[in-house]
């Protein structure tokens, strides 16, 4: 659903979406709407940061009790001093001189944080200047 409603965006940027997942199928008891709404916007910051012709993994995978869900891109990345703030409200990761090229508020992933955090789940960053990032979530099933 969610590639789909972002389908316009993927093909104007020539975007390689790639899904895996071991499963046939994970069931997790969660808020669909607010779940569907986290990965929407993951993939939209993949899509929005991204280089040239954007690469972006999605990857899901059952362990023990958990289902930990991948969103990793090729795009430019989040700097080191930057990876713990990017989950605050309103923190947006400058451009220099206190400019943004790509227009936002900074909700989004103090939102994602958020709605992780109340389904009893994790999230956690890792990025590399210049090399992309990647979104780590841990959620119960």
């Amino acid at each position: 659903e969610i590639l789909n409603a972002l389908s316009i965006q993927i093909e104007q940027q020539n975007a390689i979406v790639q899904f895996n997942s071991i499963e046939d199928s994970i069931y997790i008891y969660a808020d669909q709407l607010h779940i569907s709404s986290v990965l929407f916007n993951l993939v939209d910051n993949a899509l929005k940061y991204a280089k040239d012709q954007p690469i972006i993994a999605i990857s899901l995978v059952k362990k023990d009790h958990f289902v930990l869900l991948t969103v990793k891109d090729d795009g430019i990345g989040i700097a080191k001093e930057n990876q713990l703030k990017i989950f605050n409200k309103f923190f947006r990761v400058s451009q220099g001189e206190n400019k943004h090229n790509i227009k936002g508020y900074g909700l989004g992933l103090s939102y994602v944080y958020y709605i992780i955090k109340k389904h009893k789940g994790n999230i956690k960053v890792e990025s590399d200047l210049g090399k992309g990032t990647s979104f780590i979530i841990t959620l119960p099933l």
